[in-house]
């Protein structure tokens, strides 16, 4: 299942899977960042609904082995603004994937930020093994997100697993000549 798979990142992540073959199940709340047609001429069974929203991601996740998780409240000035829906999504969201990938036996990939290392002074790269110093709502909701994903995999033994992408361009590969 691929939570977020009508946005951007995650409708490029949901194509690559249905070119290599495997079933694709997008589960998307079709907010700001996502859209159907994103995924237009991709084979997949689509699922209108909220990772905070534990029915729905259930329905969305049977018969699935693997969660991959772009679903998330962006932007850090949207945060600023109104931080209630990033802790509903990135953390509450977090939350209801981590319990039904463990009532199922799934993995689970989070797809977090760098954001959660917060500044770095100029030419240094985050690390793995760096701090969470985060510095807007949305980095510390992804933060909190991040944390419970690590929480579940010591406590319950949870298969999953966290990328903390950089910066990932949101220009729309039609630019470049690629499939949308």
């Amino acid at each position: 299942s691929v939570t977020g798979g009508a946005g951007f990142i995650g409708s490029h992540f949901a194509r690559h899977l249905a070119v290599r073959g495997e079933e694709v199940v997008v589960l998307d709340k079709l907010t700001y960042a996502g859209n159907r047609a994103n995924l237009e001429g991709v084979e997949h069974d689509f699922h209108h609904g909220d990772i905070a929203d534990p029915d729905a991601v259930a329905r969305a996740a049977e018969g699935c082995d693997a969660i991959v998780n772009f679903a998330a409240e962006t932007h850090v000035d949207r945060s600023i603004l109104e931080g209630g829906d990033f802790i509903e999504t990135n953390v509450r969201g977090i939350h209801v994937l981590l319990g039904v990938a463990r009532e199922i036996g799934a993995r689970l990939l989070h797809v977090s930020t760098d954001e959660v290392y917060g500044d770095l002074p100029p030419g240094r790269s985050s690390r793995e093994g760096d701090a969470l110093e985060p510095s807007s709502p949305y980095s510390a909701a992804k933060a909190g997100g991040d944390l419970l994903v690590l929480a579940h995999v010591r406590t319950f033994g949870v298969d999953a697993l966290i990328t903390r992408g950089s910066n990932t361009c949101a220009t729309s590969s039609r630019f470049a000549g690629l499939p949308a």
